[in-house]
């Protein structure tokens, strides 16, 4: 088309968008594809996906801060260096009174102060600073990763709604704010020690800056002794497990230490406990039932950690119902999720925050080995264990219950709670039958069934009842606790009462509980027992 059809086109008012609907094409016209013949290469193959790209980006940078989460929290929370955060506040101050009381000596002058603090400050707050500021980056990330199924493949899930991960959440966040606390104060003594240097020694304006120093000081040292224990917490191999308070728990344990296990798990590890459970099937020998060999090797594990069997005792009685050639990928892999001394350290973790339960199964175990009449002549056993403190007027109540009749029965248990909240608490409930031994049985015995055949089925079949008592707010020393066991008719089978001490506050009850769960923690960091090859002896 030439120059005067394009004008005549223009006269007729025909829009010159419509042109190339009307224009012909001629033989060189060609359609323009962007890209074609185009010589630059495609730096994308076409399985390329943008999302697993991503996805692989932020699990490395979520790698990148659990390294360095476990690398400086493990630093922080060193004896030496949490003593060294707590006394050099106080060698600070002290040096700042001495060059008000001393100020022409020579070791009290500001200069030498700054040289020697500073770099014992950064040692000292800087590991605890970026441990915890890398804790909630790889929390944040992992959060993400759950949604995106990179953790677990095929699993979807949304961790932060899970209930109580706000605590926990809120846990990062207050040492998060210790440690901004820290700086802040130690960056304000250092700052009031740089203006003094630069004054006349002796002056008004020198004795006052060094008396707010002494003041910041102070304040830094009181600071580190309160917030030790939240920096103990860092570096931890299950970080978000000794942040996690439990908030939610079954009334009713249908297995003592498999329920209890789980009901202190985190909500992170609580998913993956689910798969290991699952799992486990695949691990035993035939006929075995699921239940009764997790509470059997909880158990196993736990006589193991308390000393009173070996590790080749153990081992030998975990081959009576877990494949040889399953107990190392079971037990033994270190990259596991759950392996022997992990799964050691949730019993301990359990323990420390319910240590009452675990003296149901010591007296359970004695009982067995002495051939208690509670055993061998009663039909019914009947045991309960209440902490001999409870702080803020709150305690948990244990009842363990079971049936040693030959028939499966329905029993009824009251709890009376004299000034409590509520004051008499009823629950009904099914016990399987459960025969004891006739007499007294060994500890181990490879001829006939000993205790820890035993108690692996008094935990599966019995029932452990976990009840929360509460008491008014005029209620305060000691109290008693009455438990009331009845049958379907209303006949009493057994009656118990049990003393405890009603305190109004926490009392140093938190503490000792944080002090049993870092020491459970240091068992579960430790090494792998080195055992004979169980694929071998297969």
């Amino acid at each position: 088309m030439n120059n005067l059809s394009l004008l005549e086109f223009a006269k007729k008012d025909i829009p010159l968008c419509v042109l190339p609907s009307v224009m012909s094409e001629g033989p060189s016209s060609k359609k323009v594809v962007p890209g074609r013949e185009s010589s630059l290469p495609n730096p994308y193959s076409k399985d390329f996906d943008r999302g697993e790209d991503s996805t692989s980006l932020s699990y490395q940078d979520y790698e990148a801060s659990e390294n360095h989460r476990l690398k400086f929290g493990r630093i922080a929370s060193n004896p030496v260096l949490l003593m060294t955060r707590r006394i050099v506040g106080l060698l600070m101050a002290l040096t700042a009174l001495a060059g008000v009381v001393a100020p022409f000596h020579p070791l009290a002058r500001p200069t030498l102060m700054i040289l020697l603090w500073i770099p014992m400050l950064v040692v000292s707050i800087g590991p605890a600073f970026i441990a915890g500021e890398r804790a909630m980056t790889a929390l944040t990330l992992r959060s993400s990763l759950w949604k995106e199924e990179a953790i677990v493949k095929g699993i979807r899930r949304d961790m932060m709604a899970e209930p109580g991960m706000d605590r926990i959440k809120a846990g990062l966040n207050d040492v998060r704010l210790h440690n901004a606390t820290a700086t802040i104060l130690a960056t304000a003594s250092i700052f009031l020690l740089i203006i003094a240097a630069g004054l006349e020694p002796n002056g008004l304006a020198y004795n006052l800056v060094l008396l707010v120093t002494l003041t910041t000081s102070l304040a830094l040292s009181f600071h580190a002794i309160f917030t030790t224990d939240s920096i103990k917490k860092l570096g931890d191999e299950l970080p978000y497990l000794v942040l996690h308070s439990p908030t939610h728990h079954p009334m009713k344990l249908d297995t003592i230490l498999g329920d209890l296990v789980y009901a202190h798990l985190d909500p992170d590890h609580s998913l993956l406990w689910n798969l290991w459970e699952n799992n486990l099937p695949k691990s035993l020998i035939k006929g075995v039932d699921k239940k009764q060999a997790r509470e059997r090797l909880l158990y196993l594990l736990h006589l193991n950690n308390r000393g009173e069997l070996s590790d080749e005792d153990t081992m030998n009685e975990l081959k009576e119902f877990i494949k040889s050639t399953a107990i190392d990928k079971l037990l033994f892999d270190e990259n596991a999720s759950f392996n022997w001394v992990k799964l050691q350290r949730l019993i301990a973790h359990a323990r420390a925050w319910q240590i009452e339960v675990f003296d149901l199964l010591d007296r359970l175990q004695s009982d067995l080995l002495s051939g208690a009449a509670s055993i061998t002549q009663n039909q019914w056993r009947m045991d309960m264990a209440l902490a001999d403190r409870c702080s803020n007027r709150t305690g948990h109540l244990f009842i363990a219950l079971n049936n040693q009749t030959a028939k499966n029965r329905h029993l009824r248990v009251e709890v009376i709670v004299p000034g409590g909240m509520p004051e008499s608490q009823e629950h009904r409930f099914e016990l399987h039958s459960c025969p004891g031994p006739e007499g007294p049985v060994k500890i181990a015995d490879p001829l006939v069934e000993d205790a820890l055949d035993w108690m692996p089925k008094y935990l599966e079949k019995g029932v452990v009842l976990w009840i929360g008592v509460a008491w008014n707010e005029n209620v305060k020393g000691r109290r008693n606790v009455q438990v009331i066991l009845r049958d379907d008719d209303g006949n009493v089978l057994d009656s118990r009462i049990i003393k405890t001490n009603v305190l109004v506050g926490e009392s140093n009850i938190s503490r000792q509980r944080l002090k049993r769960m870092l020491g459970a923690r240091v068992m579960g960091e430790s090494t792998l027992p080195v055992l004979e090859s169980t694929s071998a002896s297969a």
